[in-house]
């Protein structure tokens, strides 16, 4: 029994010759449409330069008016901020930035226009351009055998600035600890000092540690006059000794086994 196909394979398998319209002479003679590559000619000709300025032009050039009048080179806020509370950290430089580029570690609500309005009004310092890094955050564990956990993430910004900055060398620990020895030592003769004064330099503030070790200057107290004075102390130690002897007769009695 010879094998049934559908019509539609055998369109498939036999399609029809494909048809050529033949090109009369009226429509070879006739001029062909331009090429590409003349339009393209003839458009460079038509074009003419552009007088108007664009937007990323027009703040270009804004801004560097204001750098040279020294002014923010950028549109400030409405909103005034007197205390602000960010901690902005400045970061050594890697090996892989310029001087003209500075790092900091930043919150993490922080964005790009708030380091860069903060950097401008607390030190005066132009960002230029800001970039972000978020880092990720790292499993910690406390003490053997408690749950780990993560630690929280950082986020760190670095800048352009238009002028360059070096960081000074690196101070080695051992001329650390030779400086602090010397601090120390020092220290310790102003304190040594303070302590041995005599009459009214006494009352002079301490040098030692920023005076934050004293000697300290006696507290304020309100003016008492000499006789009532000394009726109060009077009354003091009257009442000092009878609860001495008072409680010298409790124990008496209690080891009697009076009541």
């Amino acid at each position: 029994m010879p094998r049934l196909l559908s019509a539609k394979r055998v369109a498939r398998a036999n399609p029809p010759p494909q048809f050529i319209p033949k090109v009369s002479t009226a429509v070879k003679g006739a001029a062909q449409p331009p090429s590409n590559q003349e339009l393209r000619k003839t458009n460079r000709q038509k074009w003419v330069e552009r007088t108007e300025e664009t937007n990323s032009a027009k703040i270009f050039r804004k801004a560097q008016e204001a750098m040279e009048e020294g002014r923010a080179h950028f549109r400030v806020g409405e909103r005034q901020v007197y205390f602000p509370h960010a901690k902005v950290v400045l970061l050594r430089p890697s090996a892989k930035h310029t001087p003209y580029q500075a790092k900091f570690i930043v919150p993490r609500y922080f964005n790009k226009l708030d380091l860069r309005d903060y950097l401008w009004h607390v030190y005066g310092l132009r960002a230029l351009n800001v970039t972000t890094q978020l880092l990720w955050s790292t499993w910690t564990r406390e003490m053997p055998g408690k749950p780990r956990k993560r630690t929280p993430q950082v986020k760190k910004m670095t800048i352009e600035m238009p002028e360059p900055f070096v960081w000074p060398e690196p101070v080695t620990e051992e001329e650390a600890k030779t400086e602090f020895r010397v601090e120390i030592a020092d220290e310790l003769k102003k304190y040594a000092e303070d302590i041995d004064r005599q009459g009214s330099d006494k009352f002079k503030p301490p040098r030692a540690f920023g005076g934050i070790v004293g000697p300290y200057q006696p507290a304020p107290s309100p003016f008492i006059p000499k006789n009532l004075r000394r009726q109060l102390e009077n009354q003091k130690a009257s009442a000092e000794k009878t609860a001495s002897v008072q409680s010298d007769i409790e124990l008496v009695k209690k080891y009697l086994g009076k009541d």
